[in-house]
């Protein structure tokens, strides 16, 4: 079996929210408290494979404890997903070896550009960086760390995020629609999960509201679909209620540190 766990499924911010005295950054009830949004995969063949290096990162990893870090995917380059970067060091130092890290050439650029101390750097006297190779990743099935990924461009206000398939899971993060013909595709590749954005109620202009999200997964139909990145409007509880009062029984909101296991 393969495993995904869950290292964060909040907002750009975080859940509580610094300053904020709502009644969900104020609940004693840990699954409403939220990392930014990360997953691990952990493959049938020992791989160990990071989706996103969010601020939160060296918490995650100290948290979780990986001995190792194979390949890192980068599924865009928005602060909340990749300003955890430097926590890569240690990793790329203790296992000797550029660490590689795959994304789309449009992400790619805008690392370069924002990290130029990792990725162009200069002649320096002390202090590291962390060894990181970029990857850029075709639109299509693509082989990682002996394991086939099939990615995707979803859309995510004016920029394009990337979505992946590993086998059984489908992840599908940052993105305000899925477009039909990709709905199509996985509903004819059996999913045992199917992860994915659901930020706030209500409709949002750069990711999946409610409605939405839920249009999604019934066309989709995975057997499990996990709920993610949701901001301080969604209590854990009464998101899991609202689901179930729309027949979503095979669907959860997730919680950092769950973990999903999928063929």
């Amino acid at each position: 079996m393969n495993i995904v766990t869950i290292l964060g499924s909040g907002t750009s911010t975080g859940i509580p929210i610094l300053g904020c005295n709502c009644e969900v950054c104020n609940s004693t009830n840990p699954a409403n408290s939220r990392l930014r949004t990360s997953v691990f995969l952990t493959t049938a063949l020992g791989k160990n494979i990071l989706v996103d290096t969010t601020p939160d990162l060296r918490f995650q990893l100290l948290t979780h404890k990986p001995d190792s870090i194979d390949a890192v995917i980068m599924t865009h380059d928005h602060a909340d997903h990749t300003h955890g970067i430097d926590d890569l060091r240690p990793f790329s130092f203790y296992q000797k070896k550029d660490l590689p890290l795959y994304c789309s050439p449009e992400t790619a650029e805008s690392l370069r550009r924002k990290f130029d101390y990792i990725f162009n750097p200069k002649p320096v006297i002390g202090g590291g960086i962390p060894q990181l190779k970029l990857i850029e990743i075709p639109f299509a099935p693509f082989a990682i760390e002996q394991e086939e990924f099939e990615f995707f461009s979803l859309p995510h206000g004016r920029i394009q995020t990337t979505g992946f398939r590993h086998r059984s899971l489908a992840y599908l993060i940052d993105c305000h629609d899925v477009p039909d013909e990709l709905c199509e595709k996985l509903n004819n590749h059996p999913l045992d999960w199917l992860i994915i954005d659901c930020v706030k109620p209500d409709p949002h202009d750069t990711h999946l509201g409610f409605d939405k999200t839920i249009e999604i997964i019934k066309k989709i139909q995975p057997k499990q679909a996990g709920l993610i990145h949701m901001g301080h409007e969604w209590d854990h509880d009464q998101l899991q209620l609202r689901l179930q009062r729309n027949g979503l029984f095979e669907a959860v909101p997730l919680k950092d540190g769950d973990i999903l296991q999928y063929r």
